[in-house]
């Protein structure tokens, strides 16, 4: 029985190559070889800034991590080309094409710092307010609308 158990993973290991070459799968194994090879064939820092997606009809799609990294990649496109064909064996790329992270297309806007400087209105301005509001009858109204004024005047933006 154990001759026979020999006999039969011998065909299916001679049958498996012959059957992975005639469907033509051989070539697409080599296209996807890059995926296990990649920081090997393109290096670590480029391989930490861009990982690929797919490879559809000749044309490697990569994921690349921000707009500056994807402008840098495009300068280098024609060289990460060939260093990936020469590393390819049975088949060639036609082509890259890069994409930002879905929900990344745009880079995030930097903030200024802001800080917020407390500065007293001057007393004749504070007086010539509280005199326009004094038509104001209902207390809680006008007292919360000169509050709201003098932080308004008291408050100023400055950025750094």
């Amino acid at each position: 029985m154990t001759g026979v158990k020999q006999k039969n993973e011998i065909n299916i290991a001679k049958l498996l190559p012959l059957l992975v070459r005639d469907r033509g799968w051989d070539k697409q194994l080599d296209l996807y070889s890059i995926f296990d090879k990649w920081n090997e064939i393109i290096g670590e820092d480029i391989s930490l800034y861009a990982k690929p997606l797919k490879i559809d009809r000749g044309v490697l799609w990569l994921e690349v991590e921000n707009s500056s990294w994807l402008q840098q990649l495009q300068y280098e496109k024609l060289d990460l080309l060939e260093a990936l064909n020469q590393f390819l064996q049975l088949s060639r790329l036609k082509d890259i094409k890069m994409v930002l992270p879905k929900g990344r297309e745009k880079a995030p806007e930097k903030k200024k710092s802001e800080k917020v400087l407390f500065v007293r209105p001057e007393e004749e301005k504070i007086s010539a307010f509280r005199r326009q509001i004094q038509g104001i009858e209902d207390e809680q109204c006008r007292e919360a609308l000169m509050q709201f004024w003098y932080l308004s005047q008291a408050c100023k933006r400055t950025t750094k």
